[in-house]
Parts: C-alpha cells; sequence; structure tokens
C-alpha cells in the first residue's frame, strides 16, 4: 500500500488542476482521484490554497512610505550639479529612477509576502483544527462508546455540558427528523475542551463539535469523513461523518432549523 505521494503524483496533480493534461491523460488521472484517498485529499487541499490566493485582499503600500523613500533618495542626490556635466546628470537621474524602481519593488514585496505568508498560515491553522475535529471523531469510534454521556434527552444532555465547559451549546432533539441524539462528550481541540454533540442517522454516527465564535473551517474530506461547517452568533459548528456530503448538508439544515431558542435565565 502507498502510503505519500510521489514526485510525480504531484506534478501530474499539478498538471491536471493547471488544465495541462491532454482529454486521455485528464481521464485517467480523474478515474485515480476516485480511487485514491491519499491523491483526492492531497486535492482538496491544494484547491483549496489556491482558492486562499485567490482571495489575497488587494494591499496598498502604507500612506507615506513612498513620500519618505523619494526623501530619502534626494538626499543621496549630489547637492549641486554643474551644467558642463550634463552625461553625469542624465546618468545620475537614470540611477534614482533605478532606485525608485528598486525600493518600490521592495516594498511591493514585503507587502505580498506578508499578506501571503499571513493566508498561508491561517488555511493551515484551519486546516489543523479540521483534523483535530476528525481524530476526535475517530477515537470515538474507536472507543466502547462514541460519546460520555449517553442519553437521548437534551434536558440530560445540556446540563452535562454546562457543568463542565464555560460555554455550552443547544441540544436540540432531532430524531423526528432523522438524526437520533446519542449523547454528548467532551473533546479537546488545540488547548480547549469543547462540546460535541453525537447524532445518529441509520448507522452513521456523527459528532457535532462545536468551537468559539468566528473560527473557520473549510469543509473537505479527512481521512474518508465528510466535514462541514457553520456559525452563528454563539458557536462556530463542525459536523464530521462517513455520511455523503449532501446528508451533511441536509444535517445542517435540520440542525439549524430544528436547535431550540436560548433558555432565558
Amino acid at each position: 500500500m502507498v502510503s505519500s505521494l510521489t514526485d510525480n503524483d504531484e506534478l501530474q496533480l499539478n498538471a491536471y488542476c493547471d488544465g495541462e493534461l491532454d482529454l486521455a491523460a485528464a481521464a485517467a488521472f480523474e478515474r485515480r482521484l476516485a480511487d485514491d484517498k491519499l491523491l483526492r485529499a492531497q486535492y482538496v487541499r491544494l484547491m483549496s490554497l489556491r482558492q486562499a490566493f485567490r482571495s489575497l485582499p488587494q494591499s496598498d503600500v502604507p500612506a507615506g512610505l513612498q513620500a519618505r523613500i523619494q526623501s530619502r533618495l534626494d538626499a543621496e542626490r549630489p547637492a549641486q550639479i554643474t551644467s558642463e556635466a550634463g552625461s553625469k546628470v542624465r546618468v545620475l537621474r537614470q540611477r534614482s529612477w533605478s532606485f525608485q524602481a528598486l525600493a518600490a519593488a521592495v516594498v511591493f514585496g514585503a507587502v505580498i509576502s506578508t499578506s501571503v505568508m499571513m493566508t498561508i498560515g491561517h488555511f493551515e491553522q484551519r486546516e489543523e483544527v479540521a483534523s483535530q475535529v476528525v481524530a476526535g471523531h475517530i477515537r470515538s469510534l474507536l472507543a466502547p462508546q462514541p460519546f460520555d454521556i449517553a442519553s437521548s434527552d437534551r434536558h440530560t444532555v445540556k446540563p452535562w455540558f454546562t457543568a463542565r465547559l464555560p460555554e455550552s451549546p443547544q441540544v436540540p432533539d432531532l430524531a423526528a427528523r432523522g438524526f437520533a441524539l446519542l449523547g454528548g462528550r467532551v473533546d479537546v481541540i488545540g488547548h480547549d475542551p469543547v462540546a460535541t454533540i453525537v447524532y445518529k442517522h441509520a448507522a452513521h454516527t456523527v459528532s457535532l463539535t462545536t468551537l468559539r465564535p468566528g473560527q473557520s473551517v473549510p469543509d473537505q474530506a479527512i481521512a474518508g469523513y465528510n466535514v462541514r461547517s457553520w456559525r452563528d452568533a454563539d458557536f462556530t459548528y463542525v459536523a464530521v461523518s462517513d455520511l455523503p456530503a449532501a446528508d451533511l448538508a441536509t444535517f445542517e439544515r435540520v440542525f439549524s432549523t430544528g436547535s431550540p431558542a436560548p433558555e432565558v435565565k
């Protein structure tokens, strides 16, 4: 069993994403994508990263920086140039413009590099969170039970979370809509304990992990499990299951419409 992609795999993948393969080669590669989970996961990561680059903000040179560069260049010019040195004047002007172009290129490169590095760092952080959530789901399936508290009563599961976490999510009963509540557990994402609500749909387990509001996790497939994320004012929700992506989208709609209003304290 191949445990990693070869250099040729990476080259073919990039060529496929760039549209550089002919029809026959592209069709053969798509068949490989359908059968090779590792290659498919790398394809999803690559396309997500490309999308992140496309969404880079347009950054302007900071106000006043161009003026400071020009001032520094002017200070380095000779204070007086005699009329007899016309040829030297032209050379100095050419050098001045060369320095200005170089300085502008350096500033532009620094701004773009900073934006790119920030985007890559944010992308990698989102990928790491998604991987940790999936790892929690897999660990739960390997355990005797995928929950710490077993109950189909939301009035039991919700207080259990409240007693253990600073913030606990609503726990709607979705059995009438095809997703039976099994219970809940506490996972650790990064260094933070978080609530994970466990549902069952036919023979499939759905882990719904709740993260801090404002976090972002991309929809994707990891290790054969589909990941779907959405947000509201209180939490970022990340659902993980071996259900098809369309069924997880249905679960999002069912959960979002079936979640009860917060109780008045």
